[in-house]
Formats: structure tokens, C-alpha cells, sequence
């Protein structure tokens, strides 16, 4: 069984975004930018920091942390109704195919200025 957590600053990912701009592209997939892209301004920083939070509790469910492949190897993406769900490129698909055997679930929210994301594999 798989299962990790986190948790990160919303306001941290406004920062981010104001220093980092372009290079986002390093941490998110082109289909989350444009996820945020969506949103109006006050909600940009909060699914950004939701993604990020998810990356980090597959890294966490993993027991590896980031130390292998690209962050955008891990990419959220959402159901029509508006479920998050992974989808996974290179080795953090093939770390996750044999370690489970259903596909991920995934978790997230955001309340006041934090996001948390919970990964559950069986």
C-alpha cells in the first residue's frame, strides 16, 4: 500500500509565481498551467499549491522523495466532474504500476492559505 501527505503555503506559490514566472514550466505540465490559467487571479496560487502538494505525497507515498525523474513526470489532471487524478510519465509510472495494483487516488484541499494533497495506492 502506498499512502503520502502534504501540505504547502498557498501565499508561497503567489511567491513563486510572481519570481518564477516562465520557469514554472520546471515544477508543472503545460495541461496544469493551463488549469490555472482558468481561474481568476486569487485562485491561480491556490491550484498551484494543491499540485504541488500532490506531487510531494506521491514522492512521500513512494518513500523516495523528489530524487528521481521530472516534476512534470507527475502531472494532475481532473475528471469531468472535477476529480483530481494523476497521470504519470517515466519512472514515477513505473514506480507506481509495481507497487499497485489499482490506479491512485487522489485528494486535495485548500482552506485559508494552505493546500493539502493525500496520495492513496493499493
Amino acid at each position: 500500500m502506498l499512502c503520502g501527505t502534504d501540505i504547502v503555503q498557498i501565499s508561497r506559490m503567489a511567491a513563486m509565481a510572481e519570481r518564477r514566472g516562465a520557469s514554472l514550466g520546471r515544477f508543472f505540465t503545460q495541461g496544469e498551467l493551463d488549469y490555472c490559467r482558468k481561474k481568476d487571479g486569487t485562485y491561480r496560487a491556490e491550484s498551484l499549491a494543491g499540485f504541488f502538494a500532490a506531487k510531494e505525497a506521491l514522492f512521500k507515498a513512494l518513500g523516495t522523495g523528489f530524487r528521481r525523474g521530472k516534476w512534470t513526470d507527475v502531472e494532475v489532471a481532473h475528471t469531468d466532474l472535477g476529480a483530481p487524478y494523476y497521470i504519470l510519465y517515466g519512472w514515477y509510472a513505473e514506480a507506481v504500476a509495481a507497487r499497485t495494483t489499482q490506479p491512485l487516488s487522489l485528494s486535495i484541499a485548500h482552506d485559508g492559505d494552505y493546500a493539502v494533497a493525500f496520495a492513496v495506492g493499493t
